[in-house]
């Protein structure tokens, strides 16, 4: 676990990650082998920001000298009123990673989202259920549909599962089941290891299952019991991390370096 200063207590430092909780985050060791591996004296911290407190955080990390933040739970919608959200944020209502100096404010979880799905080849039309209608939902299902998916949103609350997916011009459904071709968890149920009371014997053989959260979770056991092909959110957390490496120096990070130093 990392040592998670809070805001106002903040070491020098160029990047960081914030959110509450916080100390639980990769990704300062992935970001620090990146720059390591390049040969940048650059360091990145994880910050705890209570709610309410972003916009003081980030105002106090510009005066400070910081470059740019990755922005977690709960924190994305304040992050974003923050700063100055291009089409792909103002889209996709949140924001991940911001440049402090020019106050740019972007969402690298859905481009780096299917970053993830290339090696799986996904034929167009191919059918996809997200299930959550949280920020990390909405990333995706901001995203997904442009990649060829058929996209379909369920969540335990209903209508909120109908508001997203009328937003996206997508369908909802009322059970979660895993007769798609892409099942993703994008709650976080596996935080808590809790259960989503999914129908797995409805899956395809080709079906891949999807977990956003990093690590085992009760998702993926069961999805593995079924012989399903399966994928954490390690892959993810490099994704979206080397885009916001990339938007913040203008350099393409080594994304095996990265993996390799969140295993």
């Amino acid at each position: 676990m990392n040592v998670a200063y809070e805001w106002h207590d903040v070491p020098p430092a160029d990047f960081a990650v914030i959110g509450d909780p916080v100390a639980h985050s990769r990704s300062p060791q992935m970001h620090e082998a990146a720059y390591r591996a390049l040969g940048l004296n650059l360091r990145y911290v994880a910050v705890r920001v209570s709610a309410g407190k972003v916009e003081d955080a980030l105002d106090h990390f510009r005066e400070f000298g910081f470059k740019g933040v990755n922005v977690t739970v709960p924190h994305k919608s304040e992050a974003m009123d923050w700063g100055d959200p291009d089409e792909l944020a103002e889209k996709i209502g949140v924001a991940n990673t911001i440049d402090l100096q020019s106050r740019i404010a972007t969402n690298t979880d859905g481009p780096g989202f299917l970053d993830t799905l290339e090696p799986f080849a996904f034929p167009q039309g191919a059918t996809a259920l997200i299930l959550g209608a949280g920020g990390s939902a909405r990333a995706i299902a901001a995203v997904l549909p442009s990649a060829g998916f058929q996209v379909s949103i369920w969540n335990r609350t209903a209508t909120r599962a109908i508001g997203l997916a009328q937003e996206f011009g997508l369908e909802s459904v009322d059970k979660a089941t895993a007769r798609f071709d892409l099942v993703i968890n994008a709650t976080s149920v596996g935080l808590s290891k809790d259960r989503i009371a999914i129908d797995w014997r409805s899956a395809k053989p080709a079906t891949v299952a999807y977990d956003l959260v990093y690590g085992k979770t009760p998702f993926l056991e069961e999805a593995t019991a079924q012989g399903l092909r399966v994928v954490d959110g390690k892959e993810l957390l490099v994704a979206q991390g080397a885009r916001s490496f990339e938007f913040w120096l203008g350099i393409r990070p080594p994304r095996d370096v990265m993996l390799e130093a969140i295993q």
